[in-house]
């Protein structure tokens, strides 16, 4: 049992250097978050930065989750449930494009999975919040104050916010967290 265990590891590990490879070759790295509005915000985003010139993939998530290539060109991801491991997936599909930008849509719900989608998987180099609405309560949580602290958990360390949300309550919120 111990040696499944630490082959599992081993791979997990191995497959982590490959990703942050991967996702660090993507020059602009922007992650979309918020409850209201990411699918159409992360289309924006990505058509301004191809009409710009940037190589640039984009993808969103929902029930009619799409990718979009550096063309335009949009195709159906397929897929029989949902899960933040797509996100990997997408990363090493584009990877083969060498893309200079990648507009993801932030497909976690639970703030430990948008820290781990963040962290270890999108890497970004901007965030974008759409907003905070009452949504996912059960597990975002109930009031607006944790619905923000459950969507800040995205934003990366080292990068940049661009915020939708216009309550300047919760604005001061975001502030203070990051």
């Amino acid at each position: 049992m111990l040696g499944a265990y630490s082959l599992l590891v081993w791979y997990l590990s191995k497959e982590q250097i490959h990703h942050n490879e991967r996702i660090s070759n993507i020059t602009y790295r922007i992650h979309v978050n918020g409850i209201r509005g990411k699918s159409s915000v992360t289309r924006l985003i990505g058509q301004i930065l191809r009409e710009e010139g940037t190589k640039t993939f984009t993808k969103t998530t929902g029930s009619a989750a799409r990718i979009i290539d550096h063309k335009g060109k949009e195709s159906i991801i397929k897929r029989r449930i949902a899960t933040i491991i797509e996100q990997i997936d997408i990363v090493k599909k584009i990877s083969k494009h060498t893309p200079e930008a990648l507009v993801i849509e932030c497909m976690a719900i639970q703030p430990q999975l948008q820290k781990v989608c963040e962290e270890k998987m999108i890497q970004a180099t901007i965030s974008v919040l759409t907003n905070v609405r009452e949504d996912h309560q059960e597990k975002m949580g109930w009031t607006l104050e944790e619905i923000t602290h459950t969507l800040c958990e995205f934003i990366p360390s080292n990068g940049i916010l661009v915020c939708g949300e216009q309550n300047p309550r919760l604005v001061k919120m975001m502030v203070s967290i990051q």
